[in-house]
């Protein structure tokens, strides 16, 4: 008996430490997340990830939802982003399917007024 709960909670525990490590590639199958599109700014500068020809620059920004709900959004791109420039990401949970960079007309007006006053 006791080995069988010192071997469940060791898998719970691997499986918890695989949840936190690979959240992105889970997301991206979790039925319960809706896929969502979220406008952001791009308001602090990106983290420069690999070397070389490899490049990637990595953007995590606090964004909104078009029904204003708040959430985190993290894309990457091989190219730098302009600073003050809006982004829409097409998003579920902490997996980002596709990211566009938009006008600001195209942002839904109790969006834009949540993020101007960022």
């Amino acid at each position: 008996m006791k080995k069988t709960v010192i071997y469940i909670l060791a898998a719970l525990v691997v499986c918890l430490v695989l949840y936190l490590t690979f959240k992105r590639e889970f997301d991206q199958f979790n039925p319960l997340y809706k896929e969502q599109y979220v406008y952001a700014v791009i308001n602090e500068p990106a983290k420069k990830e690999g070397k070389n020809e490899w490049v990637r620059y990595r953007y995590n920004l606090t964004g909104y939802t078009g029904e204003g709900k708040k959430t985190k959004v993290t894309f990457s791109s091989s190219n730098e982003q302009k600073p003050e420039s809006y982004v829409k990401v097409l998003a579920k949970g902490a997996y980002t399917k596709e990211w566009a960079v938009i006008e600001e007309q195209v942002i839904p007006a109790k969006v834009l007024n949540q993020l101007t006053s960022q």
